[in-house]
């Protein structure tokens, strides 16, 4: 792969966005690479939660203006906005978690990237901002809509309206980040909490990730709380159940 760099350890799968020289811009190429290592992750049962970060300075600049910007109207930008929009879908819907690990500026189609993810930690340098409305268009990814679902509406569209930038203690305070560090920590804290879930088993994380989906899929509570209860009697009695319940009443 030329823009992705991909690395397990621990039950983690490190996707670093590898385009420095133009700050991790999302080009069609890069979109096709990601498309290839989320199914490597979604495949590979080593693999239990999926942290992405940028290299050098930048977490995602934004689309790669080269290419967004040589096409012209409707018939010719849809199908790379829905290329693009569709890669961030297959991230909000992985069935492991995936954290964004963000070292540095997230910028419109960088701000959507990030809320695609389950979860969002940055570094203190971090900057942030939905920035298209003063290029004259919108968001374009997907990430107007996700950002409503994740804030209060007034927040959200006060970032959408305004396209004004804010710092990471900001994305902290309005609850767009899950945790902000120093820039020396960030990585060790990242994946301190990534590894906390890489500890538990798969098969109970993919319950947990089901359960979400449900929930975004609109499904009533009696429905998830039915289904809840059916993958549970799924997993209830098998070999690893029956060891940890052993161990815990041999040392009562």
């Amino acid at each position: 792969m030329n823009t992705v760099r991909l690395e397990k350890r621990e039950g983690m799968a490190v996707v670093t966005l590898d385009r420095p020289h133009v700050r991790n811009a999302l080009s069609l190429e890069m979109v096709d690479e990601l498309h290839l290592v989320l199914d490597a992750c979604r495949q590979d049962s080593q693999v239990k939660v999926l942290v992405i970060t940028g290299s050098g300075s930048s977490f995602i600049s934004g689309g790669d203006l080269e290419q967004f910007i040589a096409v012209r109207g409707k018939e010719q930008s849809l199908p790379l906005l829905t290329k693009a929009g569709e890669l961030l879908t297959a991230i909000d819907a992985m069935t492991k978690p995936t954290i964004a690990m963000i070292n540095g500026a997230a910028l419109g189609g960088g701000c959507e990237f990030a809320a695609a993810c389950h979860f969002r930690f940055a570094s203190e340098n971090a900057v942030f901002g939905f920035v298209q409305i003063g290029m004259h268009i919108t968001t374009g990814w997907g990430g107007g809509t996700r950002l409503l679902d994740k804030l209060p509406e007034s927040r959200a569209l006060a970032l959408l309206l305004t396209g004004e930038r804010f710092d990471a203690k900001q994305a902290e305070q309005i609850g767009f980040i899950d945790g902000l560090y120093q820039p020396e920590c960030l990585q060790e804290e990242v994946y301190r909490f990534a590894g906390k879930i890489a500890a538990q088993p798969l098969e109970g994380i993919q319950a947990y990730m089901r359960m979400l989906q449900w929930k975004r899929a609109g499904m009533s509570q009696a429905e998830r709380i039915r289904r809840e209860i059916e993958q549970c009697a799924d997993l209830w009695g098998s070999d690893e159940h029956v060891r940890v319940v052993q161990r815990f009443l041999r040392k009562g």
